[in-house]
């Protein structure tokens, strides 16, 4: 059990400060456990917010999944609204590709990573929902799983005691480049949970390349590309040569760019975890696999015998720059290094727990 009191709680650090939201690093003093808080102000003059964190709050409080960020607890102190979540001591996987894997996520760890996202979102459908919003921000990680989060944008297919065919309405702006074309297509056919399994696509490629989808392009020509059937790649040797021009040149200017396509031209991604992709950003939703049937797919061999820790703890190198592991501590050692990332890119990083 947690507690309404504030004093309860001894916050140790901040990850982010924002006007309506703040997010917090904890300890429960009652039950000795290390928890994220955000704190919202009930002050800020914006209902739309308000209207979004409380459905969120209602939402989640259905679910109980272990690859769902739960609410432990929230309460109200003055004007501000605590919201209580676990620790995820490896943070979102947007932190991770700013400060640890810059140029995309091991394969391997990818399936593992999606094999958690996939249970929670078939477990979401099943409750006829649709999360609305899958993206590396909303990934998180520990020691032992990812979980997926927020649900500021989910919608039930459940209204006035029935259920609806299909869904409308439209993600936040900051959301777009993550969205299926049906969603954005605003018409009347609406759109299912297919939506989801497209964002799945968008996010794979997100978390191989180390690129944000549709980065600095404009809302419009994004619009335009994914109704045509053009959708991001998984970059590596295969998929390089495509990205030459008719003197086999790389059609970027800046060294930065020269640099990274350069290591991807060396790298090579299996063939499973291709078609993989290729299924989940089929622009005709119905020809898109279900969560449950993604699951099946030979992409998560992989995945037999493998674990987000073990695999973690084999690229330990990188994620602890300041060599503070020892050998029996091996979790306490990755969780300092990432604090101390989190401490440096908390003015940056958008924190989504």
């Amino acid at each position: 059990m947690f507690s309404n009191s504030l004093t309860d709680y001894e916050f140790t650090k901040a990850f982010k400060h924002g006007k309506f939201c703040s997010v917090y690093k904890a300890n429960c003093t009652v039950n000795n456990r290390v928890l994220v808080v955000k704190k919202y102000s009930l002050e800020v003059d914006d209902d739309a917010e308000l209207k979004r964190l409380f459905a969120e709050i209602q939402c989640c409080r259905q679910f109980n999944h272990p690859n769902i960020n739960k609410i432990l607890n929230s309460f109200i102190v003055d004007s501000d609204v605590y919201v209580l979540h676990p620790y995820m001591c490896f943070g979102t996987c947007e932190l991770l590709l700013k400060t640890t894997f810059c140029n995309g996520f091991p394969e391997t760890l990818i399936a593992l990573i999606f094999k958690d996202v996939l249970a929670a979102l078939l477990y979401i459908h099943s409750n006829d929902f649709v999360h609305g919003s899958v993206r590396a921000l909303h990934i998180l990680l520990d020691g032992n799983k990812a979980v997926l989060s927020n649900f500021h944008e989910s919608r039930s297919f459940i209204k006035h005691g029935k259920k609806k065919p299909v869904l409308h309405g439209i993600s936040h702006e900051k959301h777009l480049n993550w969205a299926a074309p049906e969603v954005l297509d605003q018409n009347i056919h609406g759109y299912t949970e297919k939506s989801d399994i497209y964002s799945v696509g968008i996010t794979a490629c997100e978390l191989a390349n180390g690129i944000q989808p549709y980065f600095e392009t404009q809302p419009t020509l994004m619009y335009t590309e994914k109704i045509r059937g053009n959708v991001p790649s998984l970059l590596d040797r295969s998929t390089y040569t495509m990205l030459l021009d008719d003197q086999g040149k790389i059609p970027f200017e800046n060294a930065t760019s020269r640099r990274t396509y350069d290591i991807y031209s060396q790298r090579v991604l299996s063939d499973d975890f291709h078609q993989f992709v290729e299924i989940c950003l089929n622009r005709n939703a119905e020809n898109r696999w279900s969560a449950k049937k993604l699951m099946t797919h030979a992409f998560f061999k992989q995945c037999r015998h493998a674990s987000i820790t073990d695999y973690i703890k084999k690229c330990r190198s990188e994620l602890d720059t300041n060599s503070i592991m020892d050998d029996n501590d091996d979790d306490v050692g990755i969780i300092a290094s990432l604090d101390d990332h989190a401490q440096e890119c908390r003015e940056d990083i958008e924190w989504s727990f």
